[in-house]
């Protein structure tokens, strides 16, 4: 912690602005402790599974009767109490909302008329490292209440601790809404493609009389004039949506050539080899022209199908075709030529084809930029936290 104090800020510990009290879990065999029980009682999976920005609780997967709040010495925290994860997973705060019991794996802040608790979470969150690292324990971490109540912090006065906590709620609020955004666009481009490839008569055709697929390549490391150009060179990392924006990568137009092939805009790629084939069917669309690796095949179509449309058929047959995707010598999964040459789509005619391919790349960009957005609010809000919870920057009243 800096040593200088700003102005009106006080130095504490956190057990002189909070009591400090942890949890247990009622003995499992007996039936009494849970069998119909009502009271919320909450495990560290019941925080760590919240979405990010989202800091309250009110519902825990797991509920304990009466009884056990009697005789089994677990504490029931009023709400607006800060329940923190203080083993293995350390550091992840959220405020009850709800009375609530909790696992031994907590530690639970009961805030002083000094301490607002909605700052004190967003501190914890803030200071997981800090938090980690204290720890101590051989098997697992484990940040004991002795040493938690010794750990320092600078405490605002409470309305500046009320105007700082009312700052990060707020990007909470839009990193939550952003997220609403992504699932709902993502349901309804699945049952958009429900509805066009379960309740369609069109005809299946075999996906290798649509076209060819061709195979990437590396250029070699060790002529460092073939990399960092400006072409993009993809592989399957950069496929994480539906279309590529960018690679992470770049080769110099010289690398390509061979192996190194370059497609244009719009090239639908296809992931054929890697342990992500284990759970997922990579494919993307391009947004620019672009060379790809070796694990990757690129698809050039006759005229019967376009790309994107294509690509939906992939993503639909994702199930199916994860059954087919086998296992090299070397342990790496992949997918053969033959298997995808035989995979049969549905084949409506191209303006039908370019519709709803349409539909769904206009779905698909939103999300890409909604993707964007999300990682933008979560560098803001790392940076207010840094500005706003240590007095770097006041928050004017």
């Amino acid at each position: 912690m800096s040593s200088e104090v700003p102005k009106g800020w006080l130095p504490a510990k956190l057990g002189e602005i909070a009591a400090l009290s942890g949890g247990t879990t009622p003995s499992k065999s007996n039936g009494a402790y849970w069998t119909h029980g009502t009271v919320p009682w909450a495990t560290p999976s019941d925080v760590t599974s919240l979405p990010l920005g989202q800091t309250r609780i009110a519902t825990t997967e797991a509920q304990v009767s009466e009884r056990a709040l009697k005789e089994c010495s677990l504490k029931l925290n009023p709400p607006n109490t800060v329940l923190m994860t203080s083993r293995a997973t350390i550091g992840y705060a959220v405020i009850n909302d709800m009375p609530m019991a909790t696992n031994q794996g907590f530690l639970n802040f009961a805030c002083s008329s000094d301490c607002v608790p909605e700052f004190l979470c967003h501190w914890l969150n803030a200071k997981r490292d800090l938090l980690t690292a204290a720890a101590g324990g051989s098997t697992f971490k484990e940040l004991s209440r002795g040493t938690a109540k010794l750990l320092p912090i600078l405490l605002p006065p409470v309305d500046e601790q009320r105007r700082i906590a009312e700052v990060l709620r707020s990007v909470d609020e839009a990193i939550l809404a952003n997220r609403a955004s992504i699932m709902h666009m993502s349901r309804v481009r699945a049952a958009t493609l429900h509805a066009a490839f379960e309740e369609s008569a069109w005809e299946p055709v075999k996906l290798g009389d649509l076209g060819r697929w061709s195979s990437g390549g590396t250029p070699p490391k060790a002529d460092q004039s073939l990399w960092n150009g400006d072409v993009p060179w993809i592989c399957p990392r950069d496929m994480k949506s539906p279309v590529v924006t960018r690679a992470e990568s770049t080769v110099a137009e010289k690398a390509i050539g061979g192996a190194c092939k370059m497609v244009p805009n719009g090239t639908l790629l296809l992931v054929v080899r890697g342990m992500i084939l284990a759970k997922a069917i990579p494919t993307a669309t391009t947004a620019m022209a672009a060379t790809y690796n070796q694990d990757i095949k690129a698809f050039h179509p006759n005229g019967r199908a376009i790309p994107k449309f294509v690509q939906l058929c992939l993503q639909h047959q994702e199930h199916g075709l994860l059954k087919q995707v086998n296992t090299a010598t070397h342990g790496t999964k992949k997918l053969d030529a033959h298997t995808i040459a035989e995979v049969e789509v549905p084949l409506p005619d191209l303006p039908t084809q370019i519709e709803l391919s349409q539909t769904i790349t206009d779905m698909d960009l939103a999300m890409v930029r909604s993707g964007e957005e999300h990682i933008r609010l979560v560098r803001m809000k790392a940076a207010l936290q840094s500005d706003l919870l240590f007095g770097h920057v006041r928050v004017p009243a």
